[in-house]
């Protein structure tokens, strides 16, 4: 794949991924690795699922990782932790009637 990732090809991966595991939550290497591509492009396109509220990150949860390459220079120490994420949940439609029944109201 391209480095010009289109977001929605990130999207239908989360979703499938997800369905695989039967577990909602994800980092972006997991998804780089499932699509078998870098993972810099999906972690552009996961900011911006992110951003537009179709996925969140897991407050207080965080996935452990390792320095991949002795010649890693990006400032961090041997291990660092990253976010995990996963797919918001949709509303459903309220029903009125059935809550109107609940409460004895109808």
């Amino acid at each position: 794949m391209s480095q010009h990732l289109a977001t929605e090809a990130v999207r239908k991966a989360i979703e499938q991924y997800v369905k695989d595991r039967a577990e909602n939550r994800f980092t972006t290497a997991d998804i780089a690795r499932f699509m078998g591509i870098d993972e810099y492009p999906v972690r552009a396109a996961v900011s911006w699922l992110a951003r537009y509220g179709l996925i969140e990150i897991i407050p207080g949860v965080r996935s452990k990782r390792y320095r991949s390459m002795p010649t890693d220079r990006r400032p961090h120490d041997d291990d660092y932790s990253v976010s995990m994420y996963r797919v918001k949940e949709k509303a459903s439609e309220v029903d009125f009637a059935a809550l109107n029944r609940a409460f004895g109201f109808a």
